[in-house]
């Protein structure tokens, strides 16, 4: 997704600088992803259309071929071929509109590498050592005695003092922190950090220069009304805009371990949507549930307005099974799940993107009605026709012939009007040249007649 989710932070940073807001960026960005989508949303739509007016048709060929599965495919290949219809057309648009919503997490979890013109190494350098910060201070919270930071520090200092009664304070303080540098780095001593990958020497220097900052670093980060663990775990971007938040807070000094560059950034950066983070993951004890429940309930609207239309121009489908009402409600129920696995800001664009469709499916039923698309049916046939081309379909359908052993010139038949159909006469090499030499001549007596030339005939 991360090819994807590139162009998109483009687009994504162009809607940001117009507008210096995330949230509002995001119903920007939903307008424009949705305007160079909606081409395709129509061409589904003509598609739908012309599905239902081959419903009649389908359901005949069911009845009459319904034990015969290999001809009943082959019959419906052949009425699709004829209709210009291509039954998968429909998918297209839903895949894309899923392809953009999951590469869009990338660039939702992280506006520092999509969005800013920031280095991308001092970003993944910065969220390491946020990673790692988190992950030495969980575990040595659970060392009974030594807790924090703080007491580990000054347990090996006062050893140290015991083993050299003349060391001064800082002679003790820097064997302190060396201590603590390889007890970080070491597996044993930190299975967790060393799993999660933040015990590489660099990243640890780091985390060594924030504590040394400040030594109660560890209680910041984990206090879980600041710090989401399942997002300092995964994307510890985010994290960073916690750091500034709390810039006039209780712990007010700790945004000093921020890169400058960085911190400068997501001081300004606006990531937010009336005054709520969008990196907070929702729950159902906040006031972010709202999103969730929007996005279940928008995606419900959706679902049961596209049925209601389907069901007015094709009065077959009101007799669903079960199975198919049933998957009325997938869709809604996995915006839901959607919603609350991911920041606020993801469930956000679910519901732009849902009021986006509802708009869409209202007003393209309303212009693709069933006699509508008829007429476009019966043009686009015409069309195919004259340029002599075969169609998707067309191909598809001579393939699987050609597969079965079978002559294609059946489903030329087939899907020609004309009675008197011939097959093509088979040429031979010495009348496939005599027919490339008539053309050939042809074509230089009409260039001469179209520039007043004489031409001799003689010469053909």
């Amino acid at each position: 997704m991360g090819i994807i989710a590139t162009p998109l932070g483009w687009i994504m940073k162009g809607c940001y600088f117009v507008v210096k807001n995330y949230g509002i960026a995001l119903l920007l960005f939903t307008i424009l992803t949705r305007l160079i989508t909606f081409p395709l949303q129509i061409k589904q739509q003509k598609s739908s259309a012309r599905m239902a007016m081959l419903q009649p048709e389908l359901e005949k060929l069911k009845k009459k071929y319904g034990k015969n599965q290999q001809k009943l495919q082959e019959e419906q290949m052949n009425l699709y071929a004829k209709a210009g219809v291509n039954p998968m057309a429909s998918c297209l648009p839903m895949l894309i509109t899923m392809v953009i919503l999951f590469a869009l997490i990338p660039v939702i979890y992280g506006p520092l590498t999509y969005v800013s013109n920031l280095n991308k190494d001092d970003v993944q350098e910065n969220d390491l050592m946020i990673q790692g910060i988190y992950y030495y201070a969980d575990e040595v919270k659970d060392n009974k005695t030594y807790n924090t930071f703080e007491k580990l520090i000054n347990k090996y200092e006062e050893d140290y003092k015991e083993d050299n009664a003349d060391a001064t304070d800082e002679e003790a303080e820097a064997y302190a922190y060396d201590t603590l540098e390889k007890k970080f780095k070491s597996k044993k001593s930190y299975p967790a950090a060393a799993k999660a990958k933040v015990n590489t020497s660099d990243n640890v220097e780091n985390v060594i220069e924030a504590i040394k900052l400040h030594n109660d670093i560890d209680k910041f980060i984990l206090d879980e009304s600041y710090f989401s663990t399942n997002l300092i775990k995964s994307r510890p971007e985010l994290m960073t805009f916690v750091f500034t938040r709390e810039a006039d807070g209780k712990y007010a000094d700790v945004l000093e371990i921020v890169n400058k560059d960085i911190r400068d950034f997501a001081e300004d950066f606006h990531y937010e949507i009336f005054g709520i983070s969008l990196g907070t993951i929702p729950s159902w004890k906040s006031v972010t549930c709202i999103i969730p429940i929007l996005c279940f309930v928008l995606q419900l609207l959706v679902t049961l307005v596209s049925q209601h239309f389907a069901k007015k121009n094709n009065p077959a489908a009101a007799n669903m099974g079960g199975g198919m009402k049933a998957m009325m409600y997938i869709m809604p129920l996995f915006s839901l799940w959607i919603a609350f696995t991911y920041p606020l800001g993801l469930g956000l664009y679910w519901c732009y993107s849902s009021i986006f469709a509802l708009g869409q499916t209202i007003v393209l039923n309303k212009i693709y009605t069933p006699e509508h698309v008829a007429e476009l049916v019966q043009k686009d046939i015409a069309k195919q026709k004259k340029s002599g081309k075969p169609t998707l379909m067309e191909r598809m359908a001579e393939a699987q012939m050609i597969k079965e052993g079978k002559d294609p010139n059946e489903i030329r038949r087939a899907l020609s009007d004309d009675e008197d159909y011939e097959e093509p006469k088979k040429l031979s090499k010495q009348e496939l040249r005599d027919e490339q030499r008539r053309k050939l001549n042809e074509a230089r007596r009409r260039m001469a007649e179209k520039y007043g030339d004489e031409y001799d005939d003689s010469q053909d």
